[in-house]
Formats: structure tokens, sequence, C-alpha cells
């Protein structure tokens, strides 16, 4: 029997953001007191909502944003910090570790998980826990219930007013009359990709993306990638695309007409400077109408052209024995 369950959650990203910000909705939050900074700890898949929200709320969000994703929490983390212990499935070392230490230290702990070690923690120490039921995720993988873990952060951040509240969740029915287009696109791109190494480029409120789009090809497609963000690019990788000469590179450009003038005109010329150098390219440009329908629409393509380049190399979307090996 074909296991399709993987693709189901890509297409079940909509119906997440609902059903988390609907759970949000109905809670009651705990008096939080003044906090100085916010800190994420989280592995994987279950810090991908650190990443969006620091490129997609940088103007919104006031305070300093930390992650979260070693071993021991650092200096900064107190009885001023926020402090969000962010676990998919409840029961990641690091995150575990790092939340009984914040803890400790007097930080206003809280969790987004869907149960485990975290879970059972926050109840028995009285920590708000935002746990969540992942009916709309059937391929049980952190990774592709995306729609829990980045808007259960969302969504907690802004009912703290801590972010504006937000509209995600009509943006997220705008997404759903992309998904033909969004579906096509990504697996057009899949047959574009050859058997060499694929380097997703973004910018701005995108570069989150990019970081996600990086570490599903790794785990969805068994294969090999990597991200860069323009301008910081521009002042290093240009001289680094000559040797080797066999090299086989695929750039993606993630271009959007909302980035800031100079970086629309960074984008031009990067790509020239790509081609010039005997490199492929691909160019999505965004179809969203503000920055968080962008942020979910590459979300979405980014599930299904890791999904579609699975199947081109024959792989499991699913399975990941090498990150499990660590877990035994």
């Amino acid at each position: 029997m074909i296991d399709n369950s993987a693709l189901d959650s890509i297409k079940m990203l909509p119906a997440q953001i609902k059903q988390t910000l609907a759970d949000i909705g109905k809670m009651d939050f705990p008096q939080m007191p003044t906090v100085k900074n916010i800190a994420i700890a989280g592995m994987g898949g279950s810090i991908y909502n650190y990443h969006v929200i620091r490129s997609l709320f940088k103007n919104e969000l006031a305070l300093p944003l930390i992650a979260v994703n070693e071993y021991g929490v650092p200096a900064s983390v107190d009885k001023n910090t926020l402090f969000i212990a962010s676990s998919y499935s409840g029961s990641t070392e690091e995150v575990v570790y790092n939340l009984k230490q914040a803890h400790e230290r007097g930080a206003f702990c809280i969790a987004i998980t869907a149960g485990g070690e975290i879970a059972d923690y926050c109840k028995k120490n009285n920590l708000f826990v935002y746990q969540f039921d992942p009916i709309n995720n059937p391929s049980g993988q952190p990774r592709m219930g995306q729609g829990y873990m980045i808007f259960g952060a969302v969504g907690l951040l802004s009912k703290m007013g801590l972010l504006p509240t937000n509209n995600s969740a009509e943006v997220s029915r705008e997404i759903e009359a992309l998904v033909p287009h969004i579906s096509t696109s990504a697996k057009a791109c899949a047959q574009e990709i050859g058997y060499g190494i694929t380097i997703f480029v973004a910018a701005e409120h995108l570069s989150g993306n990019a970081h996600i789009m990086r570490n599903q090809t790794n785990e969805t497609a068994k294969a090999y990638a990597d991200y860069h963000l323009i301008p910081e690019m521009n002042h290093h990788l240009m001289e680094g695309l000559k040797n080797p000469k066999d090299k086989k590179l695929l750039f993606i450009f993630f271009e959007s007409q909302l980035y800031f003038p100079r970086i629309q005109k960074r984008f031009v010329l990067t790509r020239e400077v790509v081609e010039k150098n005997e490199t492929s390219i691909v160019r999505y440009t965004c179809q969203g109408k503000t920055k968080l329908a962008q942020v979910l629409e590459v979300l979405m393509w980014g599930g299904y052209l890791t999904y579609y380049l699975s199947e081109k190399y024959g792989e499991n979307p699913n399975a990941i024995p090498w990150v499990d090996y660590f877990k035994e």
C-alpha cells in the first residue's frame, strides 16, 4: 500500500494553521511579567518558528529574539526572559535540557508540543503549554507540521501582545487558492534539479523560508542543499563560483515585489553573476499580496518541491534513519 501521508500533510498546512489559531484563541493565558527578551529552544523542524518570526516580523517584534539549539541556554536567559520550549514530539533531548535550565533561572517558561516529557514537565510545574492534537499531520513528521509549530509561536506571541494580531487564518485561505499553481511549479522545478547541489537564495521576510527549504531537502529528499541570503552573499559567495570547474550547482531564487528596491536590484545582478559563472538558475516569483502570504506560499511550495524530489530520487519522504540514529 502506497503511503501518501507526507503529501497529505503538505496539503493540510492551511488546516493546521486554522486549527492552531482556533485552539489558541480559546485558551486562557497566565499573566506574564515584563520581559526584556525572548528565547525559542528547538531543533530541526521544531525551530522553524524562530526562523520565520525573526525574518517576517523584524519590524514588529521589539524584543531581542534568541535561538537556543544546543545544550545549555545563554547567559542572557534569566528572570527577564520569555522562554519558549518548542518540540513537536515533546521528547527532544536538547529542548528538555534547556527548558529545565531556563526554569531554574527563573525565566517565564511556556511550551509548544504534541505531548511527551515536555508536556509532563510543564504540567507538573504549572507552566503554560500549548499541547496540540496533530490531527492534520498524518505523516507525524515535525517538518510537515509547520502550521502547529510556527503558528503556535506566532499565535501565542500575538496573544501576549508581543506581535500584532494578524489575519493568518484568512491568508491561509488565500494560499489554498494558489495550491494548483504552487504544486505545478514545484513539480516542474523538481524535474530541473539534476544530481547536483541546490542552493536556495532569499532575502528579508523570506530568509526563514530559505533555512526551512535547506532542512526539508535534507530530510525529505535525502539530498544535500544549502542556502544564502542577499545582500550578505554578495560580499563573499560571488568569488566562490569559479572552482572547482566540474561543480554541479543549481541556484533557486525566491523573488518578491515586496523586497526593498535595492534588494530587488541585487537579485538581478546576482542572477547575472551566477549565470556568467556557468551555473544554472531557477526563479520562483511569489504571488502572495502580503509578506505573510508569501511566507506561507513558499512554505507550501517547499513542501511540494522536496516531496517531488523524494519521488525523483526514489526515497521515502517520511523516513529519517540517520536522524533517528542519534535518538537511540
